[in-house]
């Protein structure tokens, strides 16, 4: 009678175990994801820096090609470089997509979030160069103080 009991205890003890290390992978899972979008998030804010370099040096946006061709690429303009390495998606499907406003004197960057929760995030919503994105940032190309 004392086995089946020690016995029964132990299931128990591993049941209980088996739901707080579901529980806490699931938590691991999506503070890992919302750091990866916080990342996404900061890379396009440096790089909306070198959008705003570029426009006060040639007063227009520059190319939406040519930005769009350069995820993980340098941006040079003859000796000057923009960016060393254009921020680069590395775990979703998806790379990032900037857009010219139709004025030009804004621009919009779009991404893919991993946290459908997150408030910034409306699930296709955004369309760029023909692929749907749920982020969209837009951005004045000139900050006025």
């Amino acid at each position: 009678m004392k086995i089946k009991s020690i016995l029964f205890e132990s299931i128990i003890i591993f049941v209980f175990l088996g739901i707080l290390g579901v529980i806490t992978y699931n938590q691991f899972s999506l503070a890992a994801a919302k750091s990866r979008d916080a990342d996404r998030m900061s890379s396009l804010h440096e790089l909306s820096k070198a959008v705003r370099l570029y426009y006060k040096d040639y007063k227009k946006l520059p190319n939406e090609k040519l930005i769009n061709s350069l995820w993980g690429k340098s941006w040079k303009d003859g000796d000057y470089t923009y960016l060393e390495v254009m921020p680069n998606e590395n775990k979703l499907s998806k790379n990032f997509c900037y857009q010219n406003s139709v004025e030009g004197k804004s621009f919009m960057f779009f991404a893919e979030l991993e946290d459908y929760t997150n408030i910034d995030c409306k699930k296709d919503q955004w369309e760029c160069g023909g692929t749907k994105y749920c982020y969209r940032d837009i951005l004045p190309a000139e900050i006025v103080n």
